[in-house]
């Protein structure tokens, strides 16, 4: 009897350690991730930093605990086979995470991730529906009994894709339950490649994916705010979500998702969403000096390009505050300036164009055109600030002569080193009798590195 209470004692334990080690399991949350970084695209739409942004962002999910592979540099055949073994293995997971950094575009509204065996310069829509990997798909794949599903997609870079029915990602369908995705850009925006280590979005994604007292939301909402802040409100990024409530991709306790409610001691970046008044000048004067022949480049093309059907994506874009589609609309209503030649950099040397402000696309509109360019000027974009002083100055129908306003925004644009604005300026103050001898010098050293910032570069 004796020796059968003890047996009954073991096995109570047994089954006791048992049910322990079944509750730790159940506890444990299951993390998952694929991270590809596609840079080794073919001549100049090769790219600089994707690689560096999928390895950085690896680091960071493996050090919150998910199970992490990186891909590299991956053809059609291997990016297609990598997500597919990808959604296989996320079944069951209870958070999924993707994250893409590369080329993309929309084709018929529809989101494609781009393998680094694409002909981007010469594809055809055809081809790049057949070959590109489809956002949707990649979404199908991971709604097979996963709990959390997150796609993070850095998309499009800097390099311009010549020809493309639509550059920059699309508006996205709405995202399934208990999915959530996230663009470094607005629908039909372009995402830069960066000048630094790593592109805008992913050097600020991961400061902030890598707090593990941050849930999901608020690394998405502090990405947000200091991206479109650090670049002046020419990038701004863009989330489509199908979660209900939040999760914690650090936590470890945190099973699915479950609601998080925000407490006063969140620590997330404090700066505004929209405008650059909290920015540091010097980082803003270093992002402008960085990238304004480059923006302008994309300002023109977008206006050269400019139809029917991209106006409700750029009214969207600038309804969010996008000073880039602000400037775009504005030049497009305007139609005031006589067409101008402007040589720039493009995939295969210099190009000269002639660019129009406007096209047939819309009606001319000088008032409508100075709303939107205020807009962005408000927020002390330079492009806009000088195409609306430039309306301030010619005064077209719906819009009043300001030449004292005109002044003073060339002169905010001029002082970051911005070409156009600083002959505008010197232009300007002849007209007005208050040109100064040091006016010219200034202006002509100006005018040179803006020279040199659209020759070819160097081979």
């Amino acid at each position: 009897m004796t020796h059968r209470r003890q047996f009954m004692r073991s096995l109570t334990g047994i089954v006791a350690l048992n049910a322990l080690a079944e509750t730790s399991f159940a506890a444990t949350v299951s993390k998952i991730a694929l991270v590809v970084g596609n840079a080794g695209y073919e001549g100049p739409e090769r790219l600089k930093n994707p690689v560096a942004d999928a390895s950085l962002t690896a680091s960071t999910l493996r050090k919150l605990g998910f199970q992490t592979n990186l891909a590299t540099d991956r053809n059609a055949a291997q990016l297609k086979a990598d997500l597919e073994a990808f959604g296989q293995a996320a079944r069951g997971a209870d958070i999924a995470l993707f994250f893409y950094a590369g080329h993309g575009i929309a084709v018929e509204n529809i989101n494609y991730l781009l393998a680094v065996d694409q002909k981007l310069a010469t594809a055809t829509s055809r081809e790049m529906k057949r070959q590109g990997i489809s956002v949707r798909w990649i979404e199908s794949l991971l709604q097979r009994d996963t709990g959390v599903s997150v796609i993070v997609v850095d998309a499009c870079r800097n390099t311009l894709m010549r020809g493309m029915p639509q550059q920059g990602m699309a508006t996205a369908q709405r995202a399934s339950r208990g999915t959530l995705i996230f663009f470094a850009t607005a629908p039909g925006a372009l995402a830069r490649d960066g000048t630094g280590a790593n592109s805008d979005f992913s050097s600020v994604f991961n400061r902030y994916l890598a707090r593990s007292d941050l849930s999901l939301k608020q690394v998405i909402e502090g990405t947000q705010r200091d991206v479109s802040a650090e670049t002046g409100d020419t990038q701004v990024p863009w989330v489509n979500s199908g979660l209900v409530g939040d999760v914690r991709l650090a936590s470890v306790e945190q099973v699915g998702v479950t609601t998080v409610t925000p407490t006063s001691s969140t620590t997330v970046s404090t700066r505004r969403t929209r405008g650059s008044d909290n920015t540091p000048p010097t980082l803003l004067t270093q992002f402008w000096n960085e990238n304004l022949a480059r923006l302008e480049e994309q300002m023109q093309f977008e206006v050269m390009n400019f139809d029917i059907n991209s106006k409700p994506v750029l009214e969207q874009r600038a309804a969010a505050g996008d000073v880039m589609a602000l400037t775009i609309l504005g030049s497009v209503y305007s139609r005031t300036e006589v067409p101008r030649p402007r040589v720039t950099r493009g995939s295969y040397g210099m190009e000269a164009q002639s660019v129009p402000q406007g096209n047939g696309a819309v009606p001319a509109d000088p008032a409508r055109a100075a709303r939107y360019l205020s807009l962005a000027a408000d927020r002390r974009f330079p492009l806009a600030q000088t195409l609306l002083a430039e309306l301030l100055v010619e005064a077209p129908r719906g819009v009043p002569r300001d030449l004292q306003r005109a002044e003073n925004l060339l002169q905010d644009a001029a002082a970051i080193g911005y070409g156009r604005a600083r002959i505008d300026l010197l232009d300007l103050k002849m007209r007005r009798g208050n040109l100064q001898p040091q006016d010219l010098l200034d202006t002509g050293k100006t005018l040179q590195k803006y020279i040199e910032s659209v020759q070819p570069p160097k081979r």
